[in-house]
């Protein structure tokens, strides 16, 4: 069971991944299969369906209000519910930090694979001056720029499926 649970977690964040970089879109139907199997798979022999769902919960608030401060988009947070469902409740915060440095790391990449990290950098320190001076947000370049929009589900689901691997396929 341990490799099935294993293997049904990482096809979810590679799936995710893949379609955010190809597409630029996660699509809903993967978001909810891999929120129900989660939600399956942990009850049955994880953390519990409690735990599984408070995590699911948790993790589309937080995402919705990432969603709404336009820092992600709304694949990315529903994606980050679905991970929610099999991290559960208790162990969401630090999988949430392994998502975001995830997500991070992949960002800085593509700001240098495309050639905007100079301005990446310049427009997320102004972005939070604003924020900070004057409470209003700018977007950072680095999401939205003729290049295209960045795929943050790749990060998220890299930090995800490292982290998940870390603790050693969440059983």
């Amino acid at each position: 069971m341990h490799v099935l649970t294993c293997g049904l977690f990482l096809g979810l964040a590679l799936t995710a991944g893949v379609y955010d970089l190809r597409f630029r879109r996660i699509p809903n139907w993967l978001n909810l299969t891999g929120a129900m199997a989660g939600v399956a798979v942990m009850g049955l022999v994880g953390s519990g369906w409690a735990q599984s769902v408070l995590g699911l919960v948790a993790a589309l608030v937080i995402g919705f209000l990432l969603f709404q401060a336009k820092t992600i988009g709304a694949g990315d947070a529903k994606l980050m519910a679905a991970f929610g469902a099999w991290f559960g409740l208790t162990r969401l915060p630090v999988a949430f930090v392994a998502m975001l440095a995830g997500g991070a790391l992949v960002a800085v990449a593509w700001a240098i694979r495309n050639r905007v990290l100079c301005k990446t950098f310049l427009s997320t320190g102004a972005m939070l001056a604003s924020t900070l001076h004057t409470g209003t947000r700018l977007r950072p370049i680095v999401g939205d720029t003729a290049l295209g929009k960045f795929p943050y589900g790749i990060g998220l689901s890299a930090g995800a499926a490292a982290w998940w691997l870390w603790i050693g396929c969440g059983v």
